[in-house]
């Protein structure tokens, strides 16, 4: 197929169109179609089911809550450091020689 033949079936295509009915169908929703549709969205008789996300959401942020004052418990003593504790401290400029027994 050549470039002649699609832009003469294209032409012909463009004119059907053009000579083509307008669309006069009511396009609006029927009668009574909010109504049913609110009355379905209010309606109670069947409960849904959370999904699994919603409903161990709360218990996995209560149990980082208490994770997180654990955790701030158990390293208390590091954060209440003295000034006479913190000169105490070793210094330490090499960590591997440190780590290796060297001084």
């Amino acid at each position: 197929m050549n470039s002649h033949d699609t832009r003469q079936i294209w032409t012909r295509l463009a004119a059907l169109a053009r000579r083509a009915p307008a669309d006069s169908r009511d396009d609006s929703a029927p009668l009574g179609f909010a109504t049913r549709v609110a009355a379905l969205a209010f309606e109670e008789s069947e409960r849904r089911v959370a999904s699994l996300f919603e409903m161990l959401a709360p218990r996995a942020l209560w149990i980082a809550a208490v994770l997180v004052v654990a955790s701030v418990l158990v390293n208390y003593s590091s954060f209440g450091l003295s000034a006479g504790a913190e000169d105490a401290a070793p210094t330490v400029d090499d960590p591997v020689a440190m780590l290796f027994g060297q001084s």
